[in-house]
């Protein structure tokens, strides 16, 4: 997964892959597939740890302006991490889709419309339970959250310092009124 994440897909090579996993290129193939292949096994896995780490974040938060912080200083935390490569697997895997195949595509485009969706269904029970504004749009503030979640792992990868990210997070959460 750190190969990818770090090298991007295009950038990672068979080579690379076999370095990482300690296995040649046969068995590689033979146990996984081609390079494709791994590419959305690596994501399926980033999937069920990495992000459903950030919702767990959210959703252990009292409430959903604490969730949204916890969310959102999460995938910070994932990003200053010295032991990754920084910014974010899906969000640096969109960025390159025009060197992905289309299944691939289709693959890092749901996983961010899941995020999406996810953020709307908890600000719609947040809503239901009293905590937010009836007049917020749920379906527009989790765009405008999942929006300033992947900005901020491109905004990292140019060097913008945790704290100038951490004033983003303070500003997205004021918007949940």
């Amino acid at each position: 997964m750190l190969v990818f994440w770090e090298k991007g897909y295009e950038g990672t090579s068979i080579q690379d892959l076999e370095d990482a996993m300690g296995m040649k290129r046969t068995s590689i193939y033979n146990a996984f597939g081609n390079k494709r292949e791994i590419f959305q096994r690596v994501m399926a896995c980033y999937k069920e740890s990495v992000m459903a780490e950030l919702l767990i974040a959210m959703d252990t938060a009292p409430d959903i302006r604490e969730g949204i912080r916890r969310l959102l200083n999460a995938a910070l935390d994932i990003h200053f991490d010295k032991d990754n490569p920084g910014g974010c697997l899906v969000v640096l895997s969109v960025l390159e889709s025009d060197q992905l195949d289309a299944q691939s595509r289709d693959q890092m485009q749901q996983t961010i419309h899941e995020l999406k969706t996810s953020l709307q269904t908890r600000l719609t029970r947040a809503k239901k339970a009293g905590e937010l504004p009836q007049d917020l749009d749920a379906a527009a503030t989790a765009t405008t959250i999942a929006t300033a979640m992947t900005g901020m792992m491109v905004m990292g990868k140019a060097n913008f310092t945790r704290a100038a990210l951490k004033k983003t997070i303070d500003q997205v959460v004021g918007l949940l009124g």
